[in-house]
């Protein structure tokens, strides 16, 4: 029985391609380990998961250096119709993701593939399963650290359990802040690679603002473990002084229709909260914002993430009020806006701003931080792990003559 089915585009003359792709052509850079095949496994949808960002972008920049890039991904509506990635990355499906099915199908698929590398993000159940007992080389990568989360003993023990064992099954280890890269190295002795996420808003035009008013701008998914309850925290405070700017939220999540029960609940007419938005929408919510407002605490969650939305707001080039976390300031740079995350604290930053008919544009320097710099630092890590381990096969020269 064939327990996947494979999505892979080819040239009208049926020829694979070796290069570039849709992202630009190969980087200068002529690789040894161009023509590799490289295989990112996950589990679940993709659809709004920020993490797939990495993948997804990861894949086109290693495709555009001439890597053979693949996926293997669960059959679900969203991934058979948006799932993104590039036109020339081979893509297996696990055609029963939510049945014991799938660990072996998962399995089939990597065989199919026959990959050099395996790419995992984060340790989860379902990908270390299917990888125990198989001879693949696996790049593990995190993205951020559930083993150190709040959780009930179970999951927690559970969690400590998957981050102990994806450490030592890898063979190339891949960490998104330089927090996971010291806490690594200091508590277990692993010398990982630092890899942030990058830029990923595609170029839109700046069009007409949506605002007929200057409008705060905050984005992101309403979740109990973020810190966006400073934020209304900081308008109720504003509003007790008189003052209502106009902040929008972009974004949905479990706790959306909380905050928009105390949004109406306490009088917020200022505040609203249309949900989800993305494309050209998004571009234009952040690009014609007033003052972008991201509020971050200084929590082990916090620091071990690197939030791919900083480096949207550098794209964006408005002003940021926010806070010195982690990857945060690495993102941002001298030229964020940096305060106390309290209420007190945005809601006199919000206030200060506000009294400003105009405030201009920033460069934040984001050129560097493309996706095309991230596949080369892999691409890099790859081949010194290899001289490295090249160099430790040869032959010790006799010491006799």
């Amino acid at each position: 029985m064939r327990w996947f089915h494979r999505s892979c585009r080819t040239h009208s003359d049926g020829s694979r391609r070796s290069g570039a792709s849709g992202v630009g052509a190969r980087s200068e850079r002529e690789h040894s380990l161009t023509g590799i095949r490289y295989c990112f496994v996950s589990s679940g949808s993709w659809y709004r998961h920020a993490g797939t960002v990495r993948l997804r972008e990861l894949g086109r920049a290693l495709a555009a250096r001439g890597v053979d890039v693949s996926y293997v991904v669960d059959d679900v509506p969203h991934n058979r119709e948006h799932l993104g990635v590039d036109p020339w990355a081979q893509v297996e499906y696990v055609a029963h993701p939510h049945s014991l099915r799938q660990l072996a199908e998962r399995r089939a698929s990597l065989r199919q593939i026959r990959p050099d590398y395996v790419h995992v993000l984060d340790p989860a159940v379902k990908l270390c399963l299917a990888l125990i007992g198989s001879k693949s080389t696996v790049v593990a990568d995190w993205d951020e650290w559930p083993a150190k989360r709040e959780l009930p003993a179970l999951r927690n023990a559970r969690e400590k359990f998957l981050d102990r064992w994806l450490r030592r099954r890898a063979w190339l280890t891949i960490v998104c802040s330089r927090y996971l890269q010291e806490r690594f190295l200091e508590e277990y002795g692993i010398e990982s690679v630092y890899v942030p996420y990058a830029a990923y808003l595609r170029p839109e035009p700046d069009g007409e603002s949506p605002f007929a008013e200057h409008t705060a701008v905050a984005m992101g998914n309403f979740y109990p473990a973020f810190d966006h309850d400073v934020l209304f925290e900081a308008a109720l405070l504003l509003s007790t002084q008189g003052l209502t700017p106009r902040i929008v939220f972009l974004g949905d999540g479990p706790d959306l229709e909380r905050w928009r029960a105390f949004v109406r609940d306490r009088g917020l007419v200022n505040v609203s909260m249309p949900g989800y938005v993305s494309g050209s929408e998004l571009w234009r919510h952040l690009r014609h914002a007033h003052v972008i407002l991201f509020p971050i605490r200084r929590t082990v969650l916090n620091l071990a993430r690197c939030p791919s939305k900083a480096f949207a707001y550098a794209q964006a080039r408005r002003p940021v009020i926010t806070n010195r976390v982690g990857e945060v300031e690495r993102a941002l740079g001298d030229r964020g806006i940096y305060v106390d995350c309290s209420d007190v604290g945005f809601a006199s930053a919000i206030a200060k701003a506000f009294e400003s008919k105009w405030l201009p544009d920033i460069d934040y320097g984001v050129e560097p931080h493309t996706w095309a710099a991230r596949a080369d630092a892999i691409l890099d890590a790859l081949a010194e792990r290899r001289r490295s381990e090249h160099h430790r096969q040869e032959p010790t020269p006799s010491s006799h003559a």
